[in-house]
């Protein structure tokens, strides 16, 4: 609309802008260009180093919000407006998703992690609404399971399961400050700790691509101090599941057992044999099994 904008929406750009020069603090910044803005606004890279020549390294996505928001959300209690994709995206994501904050009075981006969203991709694979929501104020205890809510007056499964699964954030990671970036030390720290919530989502979305049901969340977190971590394994008697782990962990068993071969420890190799045999045989060389026929006999 020429000649006007919108005051909400010109306070949310503002809190990009600012949020683009601290994140800048922390490695490189690209923010993504508002005709490819699909849900997140910022892809990030940590630089190793607070000086000299640089190198960087894990990459995570950002998602800002201006203070003042109590949640985040994807998906509408609105059932005309529902549509798939406004969920699928947040499960075929390939990097870790951060959510900041900015507060522009205080010139500061606090930065939150998602890990524990993991219980629902394993254990509620159709929601119709996922609603992130950062302690604010901060509150001592642990993260857990997400909460299920029921929608009222939802219907048909195929616009989601007809429930709202809200995502505690906990508490802000790290909280980064414009003196921060200027103090070497402090920033080295904080960057240390998003190193390691992004090497642990890292960890989570590998387990999601081989299909594993397990995963590591950020159980209590000490904002600018560190985090403790829980871990989760889900079981299962279904027989598609155990074949899918037979499929999944098959080319790491085979190359376990021909290496223990070649190290001549065939009474290791032995006791790997009767798991060799369930590893679908689609998945396995024809020359492995030319040569170790009695790996799958």
């Amino acid at each position: 609309m020429s000649g006007i904008r919108f005051y909400n929406f010109r306070e949310g750009d503002r809190s990009e802008y600012l949020a683009n020069y601290l994140l800048s603090g922390l490695g490189l910044v690209t923010p993504v260009p508002r005709q490819e803005d699909i849900g997140f606004d910022f892809y990030c890279q940590l630089a190793d180093q607070e000086k000299g020549s640089l190198t960087f390294g894990y990459p995570f996505i950002v998602q800002v919000k201006s203070d003042g928001i109590s949640t985040i959300q994807y998906g509408t209690e609105k059932i005309d407006e529902w549509k798939r994709e406004h969920i699928d995206w947040i499960y075929r994501l390939e990097l870790p998703l951060l959510f900041g904050i900015v507060n522009k009075k205080a010139m500061q981006i606090d930065i939150y992690n998602c890990s524990s969203i993991r219980f629902v991709f394993v254990e509620h694979p159709n929601p119709s609404i996922i609603e992130f929501k950062p302690r604010i104020p901060s509150v001592d205890s642990d993260i857990g399971k997400p909460a299920i809510e029921p929608i009222k007056g939802w219907t048909g499964t195929y616009k989601g399961d007809g429930n709202k699964y809200v995502v505690d954030l906990g508490n802000p990671l790290v909280i980064i400050t414009n003196d921060d970036i200027l103090h070497h030390p402090t920033l080295a720290h904080k960057k240390s700790i998003l190193r390691n919530v992004v090497a642990l989502e890292q960890q989570n979305i590998l387990y999601k691509k081989l299909i594993l049901p397990h995963f590591h969340w950020t159980l209590k977190i000490d904002t600018d101090k560190g985090f403790h971590t829980a871990w989760a394994y889900f079981t299962s008697t279904e027989k598609a599941v155990l074949q899918n782990h037979y499929r999944t962990l098959g080319p790491g068993l085979i190359s376990l057992a021909i290496n223990l071969r070649a190290g001549g420890q065939e009474d290791l190799v032995n006791q790997l044999i009767p798991l060799l045999k369930e590893i679908p045989l689609d998945l396995v060389p024809q020359g492995i099994k030319d040569k170790n026929p009695d790996f799958f006999a």
